[in-house]
This record gives C-alpha cells, sequence and structure tokens, in this order.
C-alpha cells in the first residue's frame, strides 16, 4: 500500500539506506546489536520488545532512550507512525525475527546482491514421507514413511533450534504432513515458538474441525493443491478418484474456519503449472477466488522425484513466459495475492514495470515502488540455499525441496553449522558462478535461474534454468535429443 502523498514527501530514500547498510562502522553496529547474550537473545531483540511496550518503567525509559531516539528517527524519516512500527513489526515476533536475522546477515557477509543470510529466512520441513495419494509429479516420491524418519524428541529439539537460530517462517510438507501422529504436538510447540507457520497439504484430510485446529495450534497460512477445474483431470493427476471434491471442500473448511471462527490464517489453493493444465490458469486463479482464497500460488514443475518419468509434461519457455505475464496482471490488480516458486518472477516484474509499477521481492511477496524494486535486488529470485533450505523427514538438509541435494543432518551438525560451512551452500549463493545465460544474463542479481531445474535436468546446480526464454538455445537442445532418444 502506498503512504499518503504528505508522507511519501518525508520518506527517506531507500539508496540512502543502502550507503548507510554499505558502512563497516554500521556493520559493527549491528554486529554487537545482534550478538547472541546470555539466555538466547540479542540486544536488537529487547530494544524491538521495549518499543512495543506501552507500559515501560522510567528506568527503562531512560535505559533505552538512545536506541529508541535512532528508531524514531528511522521510523520519521520513513514516514511511518509509532502504531504502524509497533503493530505491523515489533508486535509480530516472526517479523522482528526475520529483520534481526537479516541484520546479522548484513553485520556478518556485510550488504550482498543477492543477500546472504546467517541464517535461512525459511525452512520446509518435508516432515513425513508417508502419502495417502500418489501425484504424478510429486518431487519426494512420497507413499509410506520412511524407516528413519525423525522421532517426535527429535523434531521437538529441531523446532527450537530453527528458533534459537532466528528462522523466522516454519513451512510444514511433505508426503502429507497432517498424516503423521506427531503433527499435531510438534506444530502446537512450534506455534508458541513465535514463527509464521504454514502447511501444504492436498487437502483430502481437512475439515472445518481440524482447520480451526490448525488455527488454534498457531498455523498462518495453509496452502491446498488442487491442479485443474476439471475435477477427472486433478484426479488422474493426483492418483485417485474422488481426490478434487476432497481438495475443494478442504479449502471450503479452511475459508470458514477463517469466516465463521474468526481464524486469521491465509488460505491458498496452490497448483504446479504444467502442460496438462496451463490452459486453465486464468480459471484456477478464478477458482480460488471464487471460493475465498486468499492467494493462488502458482509451483514451477521440477522434473525431480516422479516428475522425472512425466517430464514431458514440462513447460515450454514461451509458455513459462505467458505463465509469468497472468500471474503479473494479477499482481497489478491485486485481485487476489499472488505467490510463484518461478525465479524468473522477480524479473518479469522489473521487465514490465515503471519505477511505480509492482516488482517481486521473492517467492512469498511483493510491493509496489522503488523500495520494492531495491529490495528484490537482495531477496528476489531463486532462494535455494541463500535464503531458505529444507529438512527432509530424517533430520537430513538440502538446499531447496524440489533438489535432492543433501549437504547436511541436523542429527549430526546443527544447523548453523550446515548453513555456513556446506561448499553447495557457498555455491547457492554466488550468482556468478553459473554457466551459460544464467551467467550473463542481466537480472541475475533479481532472478538467477531456478537452481532446482538446473539440477534435476543436468545434476549440476551451475548450469542455467532450461526453462527460461532467455536459455531458449538449451531448451531446444533438451527437447531435440528428447526426441531422438525416443
Amino acid at each position: 500500500m502506498h503512504p499518503p502523498d504528505e508522507t511519501r514527501k518525508t520518506m527517506a530514500d531507500p539508496r540512502d539506506i543502502e550507503r548507510v547498510l554499505r558502512n563497516p562502522l554500521v556493520q559493527a553496529l549491528l554486529h554487537v546489536l545482534t550478538r547472541k547474550r546470555r539466555g538466547g537473545s540479542c540486544l536488537l531483540e529487547r530494544i524491538f520488545a521495549k518499543y512495543a511496550d506501552d507500559d515501560l518503567s522510567l528506568i527503562d525509559r531512560v535505559r533505552y532512550a538512545l536506541p529508541f531516539y535512532l528508531t524514531d528517527l528511522i521510523r520519521t524519516r520513513a514516514g511511518a507512525t509509532v502504531e504502524q512500527v509497533r503493530d505491523g513489526v515489533f508486535r509480530h515476533p516472526s517479523r522482528a525475527r526475520a529483520l534481526i536475522n537479516t541484520a546479522r546477515g548484513v553485520a556478518e557477509y556485510g550488504l550482498t546482491k543477492p543477500q546472504v543470510f546467517s541464517a535461512p529466512l525459511m525452512v520446509v520441513w518435508n516432515f513425513t514421507q508417508a502419502c495417502n495419494l500418489k501425484c504424478v509429479h510429486c518431487y519426494q516420491d512420497a507413499h509410506k514413511r520412511l524407516p528413519d524418519e525423525l522421532t517426535e524428541n527429535e523434531q521437538i529439539r529441531i523446532v527450537d533450534e530453527l528458533a534459537e537460530n532466528d528462522v523466522p517462517l516454519l513451512a510444514f510438507s511433505g508426503g502429507e504432513p497432517m498424516i503423521s501422529p506427531s503433527f499435531w504436538p510438534v506444530l502446537s510447540h512450534a506455534g508458541k515458538s513465535d514463527f509464521h507457520i504454514s502447511v501444504a497439504t492436498n487437502g483430502t484430510l481437512l475439515d472445518e474441525a481440524s482447520a480451526c485446529r490448525l488455527g488454534d495450534c498457531g498455523m498462518n497460512f495453509i496452502e491446498i493443491s488442487l491442479d485443474s477445474v476439471d475435477a477427472k483431470k486433478h484426479d488422474r493427476f493426483r492418483g485417485g478418484t474422488g481426490n478434487w471434491q476432497k481438495a475443494v471442500d478442504g479449502i471450503k473448511a479452511a475459508v470458514a474456519a477463517r469466516e465463521k471462527h474468526g481464524h486469521t490464517f491465509g488460505v491458498s489453493l496452490a497448483s504446479t503449472i504444467t502442460q496438462m493444465n496451463f490452459d486453465e490458469l486464468e480459471d484456477l486463479i478464478s477458482l480460488a477466488k471464487d471460493l475465498g482464497c486468499t492467494s493462488f500460488y502458482a509451483f514451477n514443475f521440477i522434473p525431480t522425484g516422479r516428475a522425472k518419468s512425466v517430464i514431458d509434461m514440462d513447460l515450454a519457455p514461451d509458455q513459462r513466459e505467458e505463465m509469468l505475464r497472468i500471474l503479473y496482471d494479477h499482481m497489478c490488480s491485486r485481485d487476489i495475492n499472488i505467490i510463484t516458486s518461478a525465479a524468473q518472477m522477480s524479473r518479469k516484474c522489473v521487465e514490465s514495470s515503471t519505477l511505480d509499477g509492482v516488482f517481486g521481492t521473492g517467492h512469498y511477496g511483493y510491493g509496489p515502488g522503488l523500495n520494492a524494486m531495491l529490495l528484490s535486488q537482495y531477496i528476489g529470485g531463486c532462494g535455494a540455499g541463500r535464503c531458505y533450505c529444507a529438512v527432509q523427514p530424517n533430520g537430513k538438509v538440502t538446499p531447496c525441496v524440489f533438489m535432492q541435494l543433501e549437504v547436511g543432518d541436523l542429527r549430526t551438525h546443527s544447523l548453523k553449522h550446515i548453513w555456513q560451512h556446506s561448499p553447495e551452500m557457498k555455491l547457492l549463493r554466488d550468482r556468478e558462478d553459473r554457466t551459460g545465460g544464467c551467467k550473463t544474463c542481466d537480472y541475475k542479481i533479481y532472478c538467477g535461474g531456478c537452481r532446482a531445474r538446473a539440477y534435476g535436468y543436468y545434476g549440476d546446480i551451475t548450469r542455467s534454468d532450461p526453462g527460461c526464454s532467455f536459455n531458449i538455445q538449451q531448451w531446444e537442445e533438451l527437447t531435440s535429443s528428447a526426441v531422438a532418444a525416443d
């Protein structure tokens, strides 16, 4: 949302903020403010908590006078009121945690494009390999539990470790996470640990009671998979009959929990866009709106897991461009929140927008104007191993849920050690160390290409994403070799 015109005139130029954050003295100060102290908190966290407190003692007012003065200086230059800062950020622990995580990243790595973080901003947790469906494109090849899946005590310990490392977003996925008997106690524990929590489900086990239970446990976002407006097509894609109706009923149940019972979580219809449903994209977005969803999530097709056997379902580069155009138009109209895992979305926004337009700031965000455009240089595009990673059901860590490349094990090493020392993670953060179009592209700061698609097609995380229109020659080579093999 744009601020009022009279406020916008007083806003700091975001480029001035960049210059401040590049200052070595400022980075040294951030290092002091974000250093963990006894008890696990940092000084910046305490400042945020005190700033949000309406009933400060006189001693605290004196003790925090200087940091409050500096906070108010930044706030007024940004054109924000005290209430906006308190209610919009400091009273939302996950948002405050994201700021602390980012500040610590700037302190440790400097201001980088794209930004390197001291810990992931988001962890997607494939909570179990068990699933009640057998989707043809499943990246996990999910069907039954792994023999070495984490115990409930180990899962609780991982939740605590993520919190200790200031990870703000925790996403439960699968398999089907709601199948696991430990899902509810672990979710309840996570809900008390100040995360922004989401769950990805096929919707077949979701009713109004369980949706309300999710909300009671602290759920912030429910994502339900639906891949066609045609029930028969969805059921074939998801491996069974009656699953389309169950997914629709699950969406309705989540929406009802919002509207009838006062839960505030977002509800998203999520579709993997393939040759099967490419022509239905507008209809799927319309269905999401008709069902009362707050978001529509368009997933990229990734050739991994069972999807390797249906690789011909992938979109051609020109189709992906059309998908991006449709999604961008809905971003601009703001008729529904648009989310996509396509790394090229940030590039599409920059290509399509004036400075007053809309810019992607990562898979889950976008916003208007120069601030959002500059922010997209730091957090836009592929986040694998850079601002997010995945945890597998047995505690193994991968850079992305779609990238079956193990870089560590939470049973033997800490998240911090894996995040900071994995050679593959370091390579993913360096967009100069690429080949082909993703190395020379003018938009690589904003995009970087989907590393999971590069790995899925070539087994090499440095290769270019063959699904991008800038890499059309690679796509033609892949398709011609596939035809020759047939």
